[in-house]
């Protein structure tokens, strides 16, 4: 085969230096590589959202009834509160003691903390101060610790009565049942 024949046979076959195969070279491991990074986001944000407990911002005909529903929210460790506010003014969520603060929050806008410390948190509503609500964060709750065996109950992996050593050679286990133990054949017996 001559030259001109070998580059066209490697061009149609789709051999390195094709510009289709060049193309496939980078586009591939970029799909990949999105694939993977979106893979490794998506679990973070469903569960984020999972984990999510909600506050309405509302108002009524009075300022004075305006506020937090529900004014004292439990969560635990972990989770996040996310208030929105359904009333016409702007309203946000701040804590009492600085550590956290809500954007101002327009009619329908929502905004999210995540509370990782269990306490309690006090906040109120920077432009209306009257407005207030309570965060109870509780420790996350874990798999149930193992439960130890009273004092006076056998531990499991003692051994039973049947097959405790006995006193006199405490490596000897004491047979099953007043049966003797087997003896070696070769021993004479």
């Amino acid at each position: 085969m001559n030259r001109c024949a070998a580059e066209r046979t490697a061009e149609v076959s789709g051999k390195a230096g094709s510009p289709n195969m060049l193309r496939l070279r980078l586009v591939v491991p970029l799909v990949v590589f999105a694939l993977t990074a979106m893979a490794a986001v998506l679990p973070s944000v469903t569960s984020a959202a999972d984990g999510s407990v909600g506050v309405s911002i509302h108002e009524g005909a009075d300022a004075t009834t305006w506020g937090y529903t529900p004014t004292s929210t439990t969560i635990a460790a972990g989770q996040t509160v996310t208030w929105t506010n359904s009333g016409a003014f702007a309203h946000d969520a701040a804590s009492t003691d600085g550590s956290w603060k809500t954007p101002l929050l327009n009619q329908g806008a929502s905004a999210s903390v995540s509370f990782s410390t269990p306490g309690t948190y006090a906040y109120i509503c920077t432009p209306h101060p009257w407005m207030q609500g309570t965060i109870v964060v509780t420790p996350a709750v874990s798999a149930a610790a193992p439960v130890a065996a009273p004092a006076d109950a056998p531990a499991a992996d003692a051994p039973s009565p049947a097959n405790a050593p006995s006193p006199n050679n405490p490596a000897t286990p004491q047979p099953a049942d007043n049966t003797t133990p087997d003896s070696n054949p070769d021993a004479g017996n």
